[in-house]
């Protein structure tokens, strides 16, 4: 028989949010616990051994007692052996005075959900497997000194499998130029001796979809994505693993909200119409879009660019947009920026109609604009 585990980390529940207007604010908030419910229900569904939470359950220490609660009650909704939480950077455990980890054990007294806070070992065993999971909360935001050098000098009896839970920057996966996310790299996790590590910290999934055999360590990503930065639907990890420390992973798509930012560069009325078509091919309910665009377009096009956005933007969770386009220079617009007479004016006219090098009019005129720039 194998132990099956659900994988999850950096949930950040207690997100503000408070850059975006209502209702996008408050149903991305909303979607952090709904994440969680839908991990359990599926961790549930396939009779999952535990749940993991490799570290920040929470966005900070300071969230409400509520939030708190919320969070707990989701996890005891859990039917296996053990929902593990483990104390990451974000919501790092200072010692037993803990205010955030107090409301934590007293929400969840009576229930499968245990607080990792202090490094050590837990063991569990039943008719399929025997394992033994070695802690490593992190004692603060921030440390150049990984948590997890203790664990190489643990005893490890040989019919259990061992299973590191540590959150930190991993050398090769996430930057950390100035040390300050417990940084950890693959000789640390190999001196540690263990079949393999469930981490957090670091919101891009590992290994690669598709690995196969003992992975050194998971890395979830975060569970459903809160920025643009994150380009991928949210995830954690399925895993089965046999006594000698063989898996099976998959790749669970866990969010429901995505972020999506495109740069569309148009100059042209073909341009506009592939925009529309990108942006009607999206869950627009369940879309925070952010639109970058650039180009140059006639009056006409950029009119004709309004109406589109204004007819589709409504249908989004939210939208935005910047600009940077120009209008397409034309007789018209030399006119309207240069007076007759002048020799701007008089060279922008000349290029203009020189059909042999129809890219210099415009050129010129950008060189003009830098230089009258202060």
């Amino acid at each position: 028989m194998s132990l099956r585990i659900l994988h999850t980390a950096d949930n950040h529940i207690g997100l503000s949010f408070n850059h975006y207007p209502e209702p996008a604010k408050g149903r991305l908030i909303e979607e952090r616990f709904a994440s969680l419910e839908r991990m359990v229900t599926i961790a549930n569904e396939r009779a999952a051994h535990f749940i993991v939470v490799a570290g920040d359950l929470f966005d900070k220490t300071t969230v409400t007692k509520a939030q708190v609660e919320g969070a707990v009650k989701i996890l005891g909704k859990f039917e296996g052996e053990a929902v593990l939480v483990l104390a990451g950077n974000h919501d790092f455990c200072e010692g037993a005075d803990s205010k955030l980890w107090k409301q934590f054990r007293t929400a969840a007294e009576g229930s499968r959900v245990i607080a990792l806070t202090e490094p050590g070992s837990t063991d569990f065993e039943s008719d399929d497997y025997r394992v033994r999971f070695h802690a490593c909360p992190c004692p603060s935001k921030h440390g150049k000194e990984h948590t997890i050098g203790w664990v190489a000098t643990e005893e490890k009896p040989a019919d259990m499998l061992h299973i590191g839970i540590a959150h930190g920057n991993v050398e090769g996966l996430g930057l950390d130029a100035d040390q300050r996310y417990f940084n950890m790299a693959d000789s640390d996790f190999r001196n540690a001796g263990l079949h393999t590590w469930l981490l957090g910290h670091i919101h891009v999934p590992a290994p690669a979809p598709g690995t196969t055999g003992k992975p050194l360590y998971f890395m979830p990503g975060i569970h459903t994505p809160d920025s643009v930065k994150c380009n991928h639907p949210g995830h954690a990890w399925w895993i089965e693993m046999d006594a000698d420390g063989t898996s099976r992973h998959e790749q669970l798509t866990t969010g429901a909200i995505r972020f999506v930012r495109l740069h569309p560069d148009l100059h042209h009325s073909d341009d506009i119409l592939k925009l529309r078509s990108t942006c009607e091919s999206l869950d627009a309910p369940n879309t925070i879009l952010d639109l970058q665009l650039s180009g140059r377009l006639r009056e006409e096009e950029i009119a004709r660019l309004n109406a589109m956005l204004g007819e589709i933007s409504p249908g989004f969770l939210n939208f935005s947009q910047e600009r940077t386009i120009a209008p397409v220079l034309d007789a018209s617009t030399i006119s309207q920026r240069f007076p007759e007479g002048t020799l701007p004016g008089a060279l922008l006219h000349a290029l203009l109609t020189d059909d042999s090098h129809p890219g210099d009019a415009q050129t010129a005129l950008d060189i003009i604009e830098s230089l009258q720039k202060p």
